[in-house]
């Protein structure tokens, strides 16, 4: 009521006047307000979608880190492997190698051996001659 006491003394038109002018503003407050609640809930989520795109893009740099880890391992790995089957070449070349020798060796023993045989058939026969000439066979 004392409201309408202040507008008085302008009239009823200037009363219906301020009404309108307490109607609009009382809506606008109201306006605002729904206004700056919709901000902040804009807002917030705005923040929630950046915090989970900076939780995924530190989630991928993890990934990548670990991978890039992993990928050296592999390849100190690959490069332990590969001196080991160069290492193992170069064995398998040697044994090769030695395993001729010995099979030169060998063939030589085999030849040197037979040339013996044939001079031990050769001195039987001589002794087994001389025997037989001297026991009359």
């Amino acid at each position: 009521m004392e409201v309408l006491k202040l507008f008085a003394p302008y009239g009823p038109g200037w009363l219906g006047g301020a009404a309108l002018i307490l109607i609009a503003f009382h809506f606008g407050n109201q306006f605002l307000s729904e206004y700056k609640l919709q901000n902040e809930r804009k807002a917030s989520l705005d923040i929630k979608r950046e915090e989970r795109k900076q939780a995924e893009v530190d989630e991928r740099a993890q990934r990548d880190r670990e991978r890039s880890q992993m990928e050296g391992r592999i390849a100190v790995q690959m490069e332990r492997s590969n001196a080991l089957m160069e290492a193992m070449k170069t064995l398998m070349e040697s044994v090769v190698a030695s395993n001729d020798v010995l099979h030169a060796d060998l063939v030589h023993s085999q030849a040197r051996s037979q040339g013996m045989a044939e001079k031990v058939d050769h001195i039987y026969d001589r002794v087994d001659l001389m025997y037989n000439k001297e026991t009359g066979r």
